[in-house]
């Protein structure tokens, strides 16, 4: 009887890495293609950014650190000039919260913390909702002084 139960255990902890591990795969690809879809375009399909005019997402503190600043600035959009990591940029993003579902939100946000070598943590559909909420009545992009108000923090659900 004992036997049988940690060989359930095991199965049942193996099915669920699987299955959290192809969930994360799924993320990510939807990640990818809703970043080559709506970013890369000025981000670059690489992450480097347009000097001077779009800010790098690969190795830059923003992108690694709390993902609030991340998802805020996907939903609200950015408008220039803003310094990132010491460099100027001036360029203009459009707000996505109006375009992008919560769900699509989450799985850029977490390509972008985890792709060209970034380390940030996933995003999910549950931190997008609560950041949608906090900024449901903003109607201008970030600025960055907004940008530098945000704590560089998770996103509390």
């Amino acid at each position: 009887m004992k036997k049988n139960f940690y060989k359930v255990l095991a199965a049942g902890m193996f099915s669920l890495c699987l299955n959290s591990s192809l969930f994360s795969q799924d993320v990510m690809k939807d990640g990818k293609k809703f970043y080559d879809m709506n970013c890369a375009a000025c981000h670059q399909p690489t992450g480097t950014g347009v000097p001077g005019v779009y800010p790098p997402l690969s190795g830059v503190k923003i992108v690694n650190g709390g993902s609030k600043r991340v998802v805020a600035i996907i939903l609200n959009g950015l408008q220039g000039p803003c310094k990132v990591d010491g460099t100027q940029y001036n360029g203009v993003m459009q707000p996505w919260k109006a375009i992008l579902s919560d769900d699509r939100i989450a799985a850029v946000a977490t390509y972008i913390r985890q792709s060209w070598g970034n380390k940030g943590t996933p995003v999910t559909v549950e931190q997008v909702k609560a950041a949608r909420e906090e900024y449901k009545s903003r109607t201008a992009p970030l600025s960055e002084a907004d940008l530098n108000a945000i704590p560089d923090e998770d996103i509390k659900p």
